[in-house]
């Protein structure tokens, strides 16, 4: 694949903190974006630019590594263009987050071990020191590159990092750029268990801007107990850019009476207690506190970028409120989650998608990742040899039986790489590790078992542990049934039968007993997408079953009209752990 680079200029402010490795971003290189996905965009570009983005009404989501996500965006052409950034990036919380997944349509548990109940993994929170300082001081110095002028940056954290995290901000845009610490907090957090500490009932939130001249909105609220006061009436000065207050000829303060009062940098915004914004996913932020953000620090038409974009929150709100956006993350959940959000959110707006040509957005792929399967792989073996995890631990998985435990990639076998990997861990980080090694592999290549039997080293022996003996099925496609019948213009989609054998190795169950006491498939399932003029690589989304409540099930049986006799159509299933899988005819 032709690799590109991205020149960064120089950082604006003197090094404020030092840590192992840190190392100045002055270039980066650059992966050509792959189109995935369009939702009411009929003619996508193969890759993004800022002049098709400004000449058209859709807006973009990406999924992969955001360091290389940023790259990209500089390289077609949105340097300097991005009016707001909103980041709610990881907070070296030593948390594994993990989404709660419900069968749809089932209120009782399933007997003997199985359950309704499957833990869907997401990413997780856990860093050396000095590994995250570098991660995030990279991407703060691509976002100062794509911010405009008049941009602000709004980066969400709490108690874990947030003064370190000053201290980077402070060097990348500058001691200057400093505008404002908010203090978000939510007071349905919930008050249960005691505890030796005062309750951690806020995050906080760093304002920095590029410049003097950024967009400014003063937002205003409502009193707590809604009372009508007599203010000073003021007016803001563009020039000092405070509220001066009006007077009249003779310097007399003119006043006002009003039910609400200008927003001051301690929020008050409850969490998710608003039933429709619950997605179920970890660490997601209510619209009120993306809402404020935005029409604070932006215009309508102007770019708002998140590039952990998690459940969507920014993309959705700003979708709302007139801006462009542009979201990414490397969760392919996120992905999913952020492109249904999107669909409903237009849907409200604007009707069908299928007549709303541009007001869309169009999914790309930056390099080629899979996040959350790679950690629920890890979490299967985890759990079924009984791995101690060790958090602190960053080349280790844990410790099984007094070895160390080393978990490979799922995609591959093992190879003689990896074996060598392990072994200079020891020599050059661990000279006085005495414990033996278990490799968990999904296959290995021909000889290295034996090969290790061999080698006569009374210490850190190798063992393997090849999960497909011991029965272990890391990957196995979905079965489904679905029927495609074509009649000139006209398409019946029927999806008849579908079974996940990943669902059911999760709820513990085997076919016979899932579908004695579930019994229907649809409870499998998430959302059904259709493309009615399908054409092998991008996958247009012309239709979608979205089911509204948890408890609803896709309908399963889809009339669509075809663009023109002989065209092909796509029909992608989700399932609930955000499989998908496609038939085309």
């Amino acid at each position: 694949m032709k690799k590109k680079t991205v020149k960064i200029t120089a950082v604006k402010g003197r090094p404020m903190l030092h840590w192992v490795g840190k190392k100045p971003l002055d270039k980066v290189k650059h992966f050509p974006a792959q189109l995935r996905e369009t939702l009411g965009v009929e003619k996508p570009p193969a890759e993004p630019s800022y002049d098709a983005f400004v000449k058209s009404g859709h807006n973009l989501l990406f999924h992969g590594d955001n360091k290389e996500i940023l790259s990209c965006l500089l390289i077609a052409g949105f340097r300097g263009k991005v009016d707001l950034i909103y980041g709610d990036p990881p907070f070296d919380s030593a948390a594994d987050y993990v989404r709660q997944v419900q069968l749809r349509g089932q209120s009782i548990k399933l007997k003997a071990e199985g359950h309704t109940s499957i833990e869907s993994a997401q990413y997780e929170d856990i860093w050396a020191n000095d590994n995250y300082l570098q991660f995030m001081y990279e991407r703060l110095i691509l976002l100062r590159e794509l911010l405009s002028e008049q941009g602000s940056l709004y980066l969400h954290c709490d108690w874990h990092k947030s003064h370190h995290l000053r201290f980077l901000l402070d060097e990348v845009f500058g001691i200057d750029g400093f505008r404002n610490e908010v203090i978000w907090h939510y007071p349905n957090s919930g008050l249960k268990a005691k505890s030796s500490k005062y309750h951690q009932v806020h995050d906080l939130i760093l304002h920095y801007a590029k410049s003097s001249n950024y967009i400014w909105h003063e937002q205003r609220e409502a009193f707590d107990d809604e009372k009508p006061r007599r203010q000073p009436m003021r007016v803001f000065n563009p020039k000092t850019r405070e509220a001066d207050v009006v007077r009249d000829k003779k310097g007399k303060i003119l006043y006002k009476t009003t039910t609400d009062k200008l927003v001051t940098s301690v929020w008050r915004i409850p969490m998710l207690n608003i039933g429709h914004e619950r997605l179920d996913f970890p660490t997601q932020k209510p619209e009120a506190l993306l809402e404020r953000i935005i029409k604070a620090s932006s215009d309508e038409g102007s770019i708002v970028l998140d590039c952990f974009c998690g459940s969507g929150t920014t993309a959705a709100v700003a979708e709302m409120l007139g801006r462009r956006w542009i979201a990414a993350d490397l969760n392919k959940g996120a992905i999913q989650t952020t492109i249904k959000r999107i669909q409903k959110v237009i849907r409200a707006k604007n009707g069908d998608l299928a007549k709303q040509n541009g007001r869309g957005l169009i999914h790309y792929r930056v390099n080629n990742y899979d996040f959350a399967k790679q950690n629920g792989f890890k979490k299967i073996i985890i759990s079924k040899y009984g791995i101690q995890k060790d958090n602190g631990d960053l080349f280790f998985d844990g410790v099984v039986d007094g070895k160390l435990a080393k978990i490979i990639d799922m995609n591959r076998p093992l190879n003689r790489v990896d074996i060598q990997i392990i072994k200079d861990e020891i020599a050059q980080n661990r000279p006085e590790e005495i414990r033996d090694i278990v490799v968990f592999c999904n296959g290995a290549e021909l000889g290295i078992v034996a090969e290790l039997a061999q080698e006569k080293s009374p210490i850190n022996r190798i063992r393997v542990c090849d999960i497909q003996e011991d029965g272990v099925i890391t990957e196995r496609p979905a079965e489904a049934d679905v029927r495609i019948r074509k009649k000139g213009k006209k398409a019946l989609v029927e999806i008849v039968d579908y079974i996940s054998p990943t669902i059911l190795a999760r709820l513990e169950v085997d076919r016979t007993l899932f579908e004695e006491q579930v019994g229907d498939y649809r409870a499998q399932i998430d959302c059904v997408l259709i493309d009615t003029d399908y054409d092998g690589e991008c996958f247009r989304i012309v239709e979608s079953d979205l089911p509204k409540r948890k408890t609803d099930l896709i309908r399963g049986r889809y009339e669509v009209r075809l663009p023109r006799v002989g065209a092909q159509v796509a029909v992608k299933i989700i399932d609930m752990l955000g499989e998908e899988w496609i038939v085309v005819k």
